[in-house]
């Protein structure tokens, strides 16, 4: 028996609508041939290749390696950020001492490693989802500004259409089976000793009691609470937490920012492009004034869009000896410099405290400086960071390096999967992993405490890092599809 060999997502044989192989000639019932094709995609070996994670698919197959897109960085530092998260979303549950400043609790708790601006980074989520908001508002605007700026308005209608179509399936359908399984889940009793845990009078560990869902006392009730959560979750005019994964109440900004940036994005199509230009810095600048902080990240991230086409426009202009698309013109080293302290203030901006900032080092005269039309200092600076980091990157090849690197794409193309997918299994494996660690390490010395965190992280991130994998191929990369599918079906 032949499956079809592909070097795409959609490689895996569970995924693969048809087969290569030729069925008997002869009469045979609808019924025969679903049961057949089942068989096949059922068997032992589809699904054992369907489990074995994509990289090791591809470190065997001998297949060519696509050439890396020039956009390809994006998707890098969209797949760091969400391990960031992943790492924050788990230790937060162990540790609080990372809120503070560097020096700012006036000696207490105040002086640790991970609480220096950039470093405190790596252990935060916030300016991570800043960072997200910029990127989904570059990645969504890219193709419809190359077609505004070459006025190809049929092409334009036709992206944006979509976009628009297929944006609320990209977002939703994933999620709401990812949630199904934590139902399920629930159901079978693996949340129960982590709600044990949550519902107690006092948070057993060192950090954060995050909130969770009640495991209920019968089937019905559980299954009832799940249909109301997920109910108010799915309407993005009054975004919410959704108990079963607060995590996740990202998503409906998401698609409601996706929504008001398409709309911007047609009526800015026609403008002359130096006016989009003004105009779309003017809206973000408004829309940070009034305290919409994340629909400005996504106005940000369009204009940033523009300015890597008119980059893209400009080096197709140079001489082929002075840029070529393999030796890009060689920057000056005082250009080099002036992004990389761009990148450094970026960075420094996110990395603004959550707690103390108003006495923290680095901070302090800044936050004195904020105008009180702001509702958050911390917020409003640590999106002005988001937007100037990734204009850094966009300035400097150097500075994109890292996120160009395999292991970057890699966390790129499973960066959604993983979002939706760590917080269930944080509190599933994770706390039981530091427990079962503890038996060993002890928990009592600020060694034995640390250790077992840090092995139990590094267990889960296995598993996480693996289903995250998994999903992206039978869930995210098919949600995909459908979409597109019905899309094809359904237009005229």
């Amino acid at each position: 028996m032949a499956f079809p060999s592909r070097a795409s997502v959609d490689a895996a044989p569970l995924l693969e609508s048809e087969f290569e192989e030729k069925l008997p000639e002869g009469p045979q019932s609808r019924t025969g041939k679903i049961l057949d094709i089942l068989s096949h995609k059922f068997s032992v070996r589809p699904i054992l290749a369907t489990l074995r994670p994509s990289f090791l698919q591809r470190a065997s197959s001998a297949l060519p390696q696509k050439p890396q897109h020039p956009t390809a960085w994006l998707d890098g530092l969209r797949g760091f950020a969400a391990f960031f998260v992943f790492i924050y979303h788990f230790q937060h549950m162990f540790h609080k001492a990372y809120n503070f400043g560097y020096g700012s609790n006036e000696g207490n708790n105040d002086h640790w490693l991970i609480q220096l601006p950039i470093i405190r980074l790596i252990f935060t989520g916030g300016p991570m989802v800043s960072i997200f908001w910029v990127l989904s508002g570059v990645s969504l605007s890219l193709k419809p500004i190359q077609l505004a700026r070459s006025q190809s308005w049929d092409k334009f209608f036709d992206v944006l259409f979509s976009s628009v179509f297929r944006r609320m399936l990209r977002l939703y359908l994933p999620v709401f089976i990812v949630q199904f399984g934590v139902l399920i889940a629930t159901l079978l009793g693996f949340f129960n000793h982590a709600w044990d845990l949550s519902s107690a009078e006092e948070w057993p560990f060192g950090g954060t009691n995050e909130k969770m869902h009640e495991v209920k006392d019968t089937n019905l009730e559980q299954i009832q609470d799940w249909i109301q959560t997920m109910w108010k979750f799915a309407n993005p005019f009054r975004p919410s937490r959704p108990k079963y994964d607060i995590h996740l109440w990202t998503i409906p900004l998401e698609f409601r920012n996706s929504i008001i940036l398409f709309a911007t994005l047609v009526g800015f199509s026609k403008l002359r492009p130096r006016i989009r230009i003004v105009l779309t810095w003017v809206l973000w600048a408004y829309c940070m004034l009034v305290n919409e902080g994340d629909v400005a990240l996504f106005i940000a991230g369009m204009g940033i869009a523009e300015y890597m086409l008119i980059q893209d426009e400009v080096a197709k202009q140079l001489p082929s000896a002075e840029a070529t698309p393999s030796a890009p013109h060689k920057q000056s080293t005082l250009i080099r410099s002036a992004w990389a302290v761009l990148c450094f203030i970026g960075l420094h901006l996110l990395s603004w405290p959550a707690w103390k900032y108003e006495t923290s080092l680095g901070y302090t005269t800044m936050y004195n400086l904020t105008p009180r039309i702001f509702d958050s200092a911390e917020m409003t600076w640590s999106r002005v960071g988001a937007a100037v980091f990734v204009i850094a990157l966009c300035g400097s090849e150097v500075l994109r390096r890292p996120f160009q690197t395999p292991l970057a794409i890699y966390l790129g193309k499973i960066s959604f999967p993983l979002y939706i997918i760590h917080g269930p299994i944080n509190h599933i494996l994770g706390i039981w992993f530091v427990e079962l660690y503890w038996v060993i390490t002890g928990s009592t010395s600020f060694a034995g405490y640390e250790a077992g965190v840090i092995l139990a992280f590094c267990t889960e991130a296995v598993v996480v890092v693996w289903l995250a994998d998994l999903l992206m191929r039978t869930v995210d990369a098919p949600s995909v599809r459908f979409g597109r599918t019905l899309q094809n079906r359904w237009s005229v």
